[in-house]
């Protein structure tokens, strides 16, 4: 049980990020703590009056694909959230993080339709090798066909449990029943039973001894803990990456390798750590890149089932996804609350030796998050600030060429001469076969 005693009067409304440190704070200290004694919490007046009511939070279980967590195919929503995007065949997919992915028929790029939505919580990130959709569902991997685009099926046996990390409070709502009890704890997390999707509350008198309270004067800052046969092209955020017949899957600080095997059932194959917060992947050829908190990875994949570390290039810390051409790699870097840093640039990396990296340029931007590169161009997504288009002929001395104003721009997939952005619940596509013009086609 946790020895944490928590004060009423904290600030139940402190932001979501916050909320997540104090709690795994909370469950970190807990173990090897003793069980005070406990009596029945109904007596208004025990005998003792060093009692006090506890709060027990206990986490209720739930395996992938259940009836709580059911993965299913309904009609169509709006995309009113957006999150990763990868491109298969005639679709588009677009997750809606934690809750599910919009699919897109991409027929006819003037009038794409939204399709339907794939019900499936917990999910960030996916991938498609030949016909089989694979994305994370909290804490597991699970796999769907798409052979059948009207008929989409659960693969339940191909799930692969405990694979990542996840936020085990995402159903956690501290002001229910508040004033029912002076402090609280929380009982600790068993994976073994699956994925925590509530907590139930059981109220209880125990000794009053408090190892740490937390009160007004409690910080309120925020610091946020948050892809041969058709595979799937990812944009530029994606941290799923199919190479070969391995699907690449980063998990914070590590990079797992699963094996797909002739039924498609994803097999643990190997993993190996990235030694910093890993977010994006990016495949060059015989290289891969990995965008980090801290800066930016280059592994050898000449034999995929065993990539081998060459170098890193270092920043101070921010968030960077990363797309490379054959002599150079691109990352953008950028500030804000949960990435820790005021900066906000493109960086041009030169490859020429993929074991000494080298900065030969930078780029001022607003709020940079996904970008793809073609030929001698960069398109950027530049949040709020809109597309960004970069003439990159001479490495050295990129410049902004154009600039598209939409109200939100996240991701960016090249299929040329079509570019996809996806942003703020909207999906635009381009004509981009006379960069820097880029034409809108949908909206």
């Amino acid at each position: 049980m946790a020895c944490f005693l928590v004060r009423q009067s904290m600030d139940f409304n402190i932001k979501i990020m916050f909320k997540r440190i104090v709690l795994i704070l909370l469950l970190s200290l807990s173990f090897g703590c003793t069980i005070n004694t406990v009596i029945d919490p109904y007596l208004e007046d025990p005998t003792d009056k060093d009692l006090v009511k506890v709060g027990y939070f206990i986490p209720r279980y739930a395996d992938p694909g259940s009836e709580v967590l059911e993965i299913n195919l309904k009609n169509p929503i709006p995309l009113e959230q957006t999150g990763k995007i990868i491109y298969y065949k005639d679709y588009i997919f677009i997750n809606r993080p934690l809750e599910g992915i919009h699919i897109l028929n991409n027929t006819d790029p003037k009038n794409p339709v939204n399709q339907g939505f794939i019900e499936l919580k917990g999910s960030i990130d996916m991938a498609i090798i030949d016909d089989y959709l694979y994305a994370d569902q909290f804490s597991a991997m699970v796999v769907l066909d798409i052979t059948n685009m009207n008929d989409i099926n659960f693969m339940k046996d191909f799930t692969v449990n405990q694979v990542f990390n996840y936020d085990y409070y995402w159903a956690f709502d501290p002001e229910e029943e508040t004033d029912a009890y002076e402090y609280y704890r929380f009982d600790p997390i068993d994976d073994e039973k699956g994925i925590v999707i509530g907590w139930d509350l059981e109220i209880r008198w125990e000794k009053k001894y408090i190892y740490y309270t937390f009160n007004e004067n409690t910080t309120d800052d925020v610091i946020a803990l948050e892809d041969q046969v058709p595979q799937s092209q990812a944009g530029s955020l994606a941290r799923f990456l199919p190479i070969d017949n391995l699907l690449y899957a980063l998990n914070e600080w590590e990079l797992i390798l699963f094996e797909i095997d002739e039924s498609k059932r994803p097999l643990r194959f190997g993993k190996t750590p990235t030694n910093s917060s890993a977010e994006t992947l990016f495949r060059l050829n015989k290289l891969l890149f990995v965008g980090t908190t801290t800066g930016m990875l280059v592994y050898g994949i000449d034999d995929p089932r065993n990539p081998e570390f060459f170098s890193s290039i270092d920043h101070f810390r921010s968030c960077d996804p990363v797309v490379a051409d054959q002599n150079f790699a691109y990352v953008t870097l950028r500030g804000g609350t949960n990435c820790f840093t005021d900066r906000n640039e493109l960086q041009i990396i030169s490859l020429e030796d993929p074991k000494n990296l080298e900065v030969v340029s930078r780029q001022i931007l607003f709020n940079p998050h996904g970008l793809a590169v073609h030929e001698n161009h960069l398109i950027v997504c530049d949040g709020t600030a809109g597309i960004k288009v970069i003439d990159i002929e001479d490495r050295t001395t990129p410049s902004v060429v154009n600039t598209h104003p939409v109200d939100f721009a996240y991701d960016v997939i090249v299929d040329y001469p079509l570019a996809v952005v996806v942003g703020n619940g909207k999906v635009y596509q381009y004509d981009i076969s006379q960069l820097p013009e880029m034409t809108l086609i949908s909206e």
